[in-house]
């Protein structure tokens, strides 16, 4: 940033300006992923929970050039612009795959996937910690590359994701639906019910999915039951308010809790509290 900036306008930055600027590059990718969370539920009903998740990953390919083109094209702009694309990638991610997962798995699987898929998050924060020590990119001239690296995963989900079946369970019967390679996005309604049954078959390798046709109809029974209320009645429901208050602050306790914080700035506080910046930075390798 010091650099680019010199180069632009003749003269140094002030360091209160650097510290700004380095500000928006690490929270711009927390408001990106805010967008990306709310936008999930409406992502997966417009085009399913598997076109959803395809979709994504060009985000995520968009977000990962922008950011390890960010010297190259010698802007700290194109930087905040992929770390926020990346952020929206993210929080798609965040909401797409649970549901996705918890939608496919067995029942007697599904709290394990849905745990082998925050494991594999914080395998991923692991991962990039060791990746960005000195001795590997995190230096001068390779930390571009670094931050390039997110488009790996991308392309690896875009090319085995569409041998995955669609969730049989996605429920919006008004979509238009665009075949995606060897699956269609599936509705379980009475004209494509059959489809869901091959979807099963498939999934499971085996004949015997009654349970899970069963099991989804009954869901599909006591939504239509339910009537629909709205957010000053859910607040306001005194059999709801419980629910609705745990859940709201464990969230917010995760995020409130500092945790970005020790993420973004860890090397900075074991610098300050005796540290060597080197010792700092192989500390920082522990936090996942």
């Amino acid at each position: 940033m010091k650099d680019v900036y010199k180069d632009r306008y003749g003269e140094d930055i002030k360091e209160s300006a650097v510290k700004r600027l380095y500000s928006v590059a690490v929270s711009i990718f927390a408001i990106g992923g805010m967008l990306g969370g709310f936008s999930g539920g409406m992502i997966a009903n417009r085009f399913g929970r598997k076109g959803g998740l395809l979709l994504n990953n060009v985000l995520g390919i968009v977000g990962a050039c922008l950011m390890g083109c960010t010297k190259i094209a010698n802007s700290y702009e194109i930087l905040f612009l992929g770390r926020f694309i990346i952020g929206v990638n993210c929080g798609l991610n965040t909401s797409l795959v649970p549901m996705y997962i918890s939608e496919i798995a067995p029942l007697n699987l599904r709290g394990g996937l849905g745990t082998v898929n925050q494991l594999a998050v914080t395998v991923g924060l692991l991962v990039s910690q060791v990746l960005g020590i000195e001795q590997i990119l995190g230096t001068r001239n390779r930390w571009p590359v670094l931050l390039g690296l997110a488009i790996c995963p991308a392309i690896l989900q875009l090319l085995l994701l569409p041998f995955c079946p669609e969730s049989p369970r996605s429920d919006n019967p008004s979509v238009t639906v665009v075949r995606l390679s060897y699956f269609g996005y599936l509705l379980i309604t009475k004209q494509r019910e059959e489809e869901a049954r091959k979807a099963l078959r498939r999934l499971r390798a085996s004949n015997q999915v009654e349970e899970d046709i069963k099991e989804m109809r009954a869901e599909e029974r006591a939504q239509h039951t339910e009537a629909s209320i709205s957010m000053t009645q859910l607040t306001c429901s005194p059999t709801l308010r419980a629910a609705l208050v745990i859940g709201v602050v464990m969230q917010l306790s995760q995020q409130l809790s500092g945790t970005n914080a020790v993420f973004y700035y860890s090397t900075d506080l074991f610098m300050s509290s005796g540290l060597t910046e080197e010792s700092a930075k192989f500390a920082n390798i522990g936090i996942p």
